[in-house]
């Protein structure tokens, strides 16, 4: 019987182990790239990012427009000395209409339209870092469920072989052939082994659950597991190549380099507001000038000069805009570089690290048959198996998180070296 749960654990880690080798596991009814596209749809971050590109639009069609001329009307009623030698009183009632245009507005236009559409190009590219931060973390939480149903399913396993133990050794005490200290420990391995399947099943709902959350699909459909053949393994990348690629492609850096040119728009903004406003209107007026109809063209400028200008405060708000974004740059980059190298470096520990456990695992497991013989042989104890057993069980279990780990790590570095 001790030789059958040996088995029974053996083969239910190798179906764990053997599962990325022959193909990437997967959720029947959700793949990878469904999760990634049903996160990026609920993601709040994503959704605000679509609504700032909203708000970016109408703000250039509104630097557009600013430079268009308006319509005017005026109408004034006044009075006026009346004709002729004696004190009299008329009405003097003027009624225009003609359109006008601010000079400030035409020369401010060329670097208000540049300020709206780099801010709306930084929206845009800021929105598609909003997806990629959606993805990655559908990645991981894809993969993490993934890797708890599999623990789940190993520690169930292991309970139903201490089971297998418990009744073998019940049987032997019972006929003599071994002490009734063996049953003893049996009995603390079963518990132990219930307290791992619960600890292991409370972590495969919450896993489950937290990728139901993100994808929208219900959690009831995240049980059944496919494997499928793997995708073309990513490039191969050295920590250098890697980091330059992510900088010349990754959308925060874009958007960035967006908010710095339109930073730069607004300091010529800035600049242009130390003129005097210059308002010009044109049109036809109608009406009784000293008890006469009059009517005909007309035209008038006028000329805003303010006694205390902003246009100095303006000026250096718009520089510190600009070196805010400009440190903003700055850090992203190094960011990235760090973020980028640690995924390059994590993905190759984590092949590594999942080629030292898988060999472990199998070191453990010979020592467990080892043990095993002897014990039937007479030259092991009971206590000899509970260790073998122990460090088999725990080699199990790093090699299992580290071949969903690599698999994981794998994925990442897709998602963040487009």
């Amino acid at each position: 019987m001790r030789r059958a749960r040996a088995l029974v654990l053996s083969v239910a880690a190798c179906c764990c182990a053997a599962a990325p080798a022959r193909g990437i596991p997967a959720f029947a009814a959700l793949s990878l790239q469904g999760a990634q596209t049903k996160a990026v749809v609920l993601d709040l971050g994503v959704q605000q990012a679509a609504a700032n590109v909203q708000q970016r639009g109408a703000d250039l069609h509104l630097a557009q427009i600013a430079d268009f001329p308006h319509a005017v009307a005026d109408y004034s009623l006044a009075p006026q000395a009346g004709p002729g030698t004696g004190p009299s009183t008329v009405e003097q009632r003027l009624a225009s209409i003609g359109a006008g245009i601010s000079l400030n507005d035409i020369v401010a236009a060329p670097a208000a339209i540049r300020s709206a559409a780099a801010d709306l190009l930084a929206a845009q590219r800021a929105s598609d870092a909003a997806m990629l931060f959606a993805r990655e973390n559908a990645v991981r939480l894809y993969y993490g469920a993934l890797g708890a149903i599999a623990l789940e399913e190993f520690r169930r396993a292991e309970l139903t072989g201490t089971l297998q133990d418990r009744d073998a050794a019940r049987l032997r005490a019972r006929s003599g052939e071994s002490p009734r200290l063996d049953v003893m420990r049996a009995d603390v391995a079963v518990e132990q082994a219930r307290a791992d399947l619960a600890q292991a099943s409370a972590q495969r709902a919450d896993a489950v659950g937290a990728l139901a959350s993100a994808t929208g699909v219900p959690s009831r459909a995240l049980s059944a597991i496919a494997v499928r053949a793997p995708p073309p393994r990513s490039q191969a990348y050295a920590v250098d190549a890697a980091v330059a690629r992510a900088l010349a492609v990754r959308p925060e850096i874009a958007a960035l380099q967006a908010s710095i040119d339109a930073r730069h728009a607004d300091l010529a903004v800035a600049r242009n507001s130390a003129l005097p406003a210059v308002t010009a209107t044109a049109g036809y007026a109608s009406g009784i000038d000293a008890a006469i109809p009059v009517h005909g063209p007309s035209a008038a400028v006028r000329v805003a000069l303010p006694l205390a200008s902003p246009a100095g405060s303006r000026i250096a708000i718009a520089k510190a805009q600009l070196d805010a974004v400009r440190a903003q740059l700055a850090d992203a980059r190094r960011t990235i570089a760090l973020q980028v190298s640690a995924a390059v470096r994590d993905a190759r520990s984590a092949s590594q690290a999942a080629r030292a456990a898988g060999a472990a695992r199998e070191a453990a497991a010979r020592a467990l048959a080892a043990v095993e013989l002897g014990y039937r042989e007479g030259a092991s104890s009971s206590l000899d198996i509970a260790d073998a057993r122990r460090a088999y069980v725990q080699a199990s279990v790093s090699a299992l998180v580290s071949e969903y780990a690599t698999i994981q790590a794998d994925a990442l570095l897709e998602v963040l070296v487009p």
